[in-house]
């Protein structure tokens, strides 16, 4: 995509469902990838030629009823802000649900606010003109009436749909300008080091959530 003229880049700006990544493309899919630099990934998936990455948004929540999933993760979120990605948190609420199959009831927690997060944030930005092009790393069909509104206000603007794998996100790109289906060297050269420094403090990342180290030429690893 040209710039908007001869002399600057298109700003494209990068709104990231947490949860969507994760459960659609980490979780189980590439779990090696967790510690992934969302920053990085948004570079790869523009043109710099014509292109320039002017903000990163990193929306999702704490499981603070489960600390050492919560620790984890809020490390992660430590290790984004330093390479410039902004975080912008939800919250979980207890909801009453009933088993389909014993017709009992229990409380589950379900996330909250990521969807309104995301909205607000995007059409904020829209209206303040933060961006020429945003683009939207989600599945969730629930974003549909937000670009749709976005195109109203601001018709000038550009949307585009990153879509996670293991997912289609048919609604979305249906109200979308293009879409791109992120792809396994996305994510392969889009990882954070292993240790990085936030607040004078050395953060390291969790295990399991960078690919193990290749073996040195002839050697094997032990079993």
């Amino acid at each position: 995509m040209a710039g908007l003229d001869g002399n600057r880049k298109t700003r494209v700006s990068v709104y990231i469902d947490g949860f969507n990544l994760y459960h659609s493309t980490l979780q189980h899919t590439h779990p090696d990838c967790r510690w992934l630099n969302l920053w990085e990934l948004s570079k790869r998936l523009i043109n710099p030629k014509h292109e320039e990455i002017t903000a990163v948004y990193y929306f999702s929540a704490l499981t603070t009823w489960i600390p050492e999933r919560a620790k984890k993760h809020l490390l992660y979120i430590h290790a984004l802000r330093t390479v410039g990605v902004q975080d912008v948190l939800g919250k979980f609420n207890l909801r009453d649900r009933k088993c389909p199959l014993c017709k009992g009831r229990y409380q589950a927690h379900e996330e909250k606010k990521t969807d309104i997060n995301i909205a607000i944030t995007l059409l904020a930005d829209a209206v303040t003109d933060q961006f020429d092009t945003a683009l939207i790393l989600s599945g969730d069909s629930d974003l549909a009436p937000v670009t749709t509104k976005l195109k109203q206000l601001c018709p000038g603007k550009k949307i585009g749909i990153i879509v996670p794998q293991n997912q289609s996100a048919m609604n979305l790109k249906q109200h979308a300008d293009f879409f791109k289906k992120i792809q396994d060297r996305d994510l392969k050269k889009s990882l954070l080091p292993e240790q990085v420094t936030y607040n004078g403090k050395v953060i390291t990342a969790p295990a399991g959530w960078l690919p193990k180290p290749e073996p040195e030429d002839g050697k094997t690893e032990s079993t």
